[in-house]
């Protein structure tokens, strides 16, 4: 054979045309693997029911978020806030009642919806929380 023959790839091209020789093959074995998803998250699906029942009921909070310098601040709401509030403030609608937020005390909730409907001319309803 010469150099030439190598260069070309005719050879190689044969032998990939003509594939491996049965007595030379690897022959490995197929294993399947069954994923019993019902099974296998099990576990998880009931760690998460627990800790559902140990938390309690889910309850409405609505967001803290305020406006600085042009950016959106999402704020934590811990416990100890949640128990101070005691308003609510319902923006009623067509389609359900929007909630705007929950207050501290009634003279904030009363401020809120008297400035709501001087400036945009719409009616808030106060609720307890």
């Amino acid at each position: 054979m010469e150099s030439s023959d190598f260069r070309d790839g005719t050879h190689m091209a044969r032998a990939f045309r003509a594939g491996v020789e049965p007595n030379r093959k690897v022959n490995m074995p197929l294993r399947r693997r069954w994923w019993q998803p019902v099974r296998d998250l099990a576990s998880l699906t009931t760690r998460a029911e627990r800790i559902g029942q140990q938390m309690g009921p889910l309850v409405d909070v609505p967001a803290l978020v305020r406006i600085e310098n042009e950016h959106w601040v999402f704020e934590r709401v811990e416990a100890s806030t949640l128990v101070t509030l005691t308003h609510r403030l319902v923006l009623p609608q067509v389609d359900g009642d929007e909630v705007l937020g929950v207050t501290e005390d009634l003279s904030t909730a009363i401020e809120v919806a008297r400035c709501m409907a001087e400036h945009d001319g719409r009616v808030v309803l106060i609720q307890p929380y």
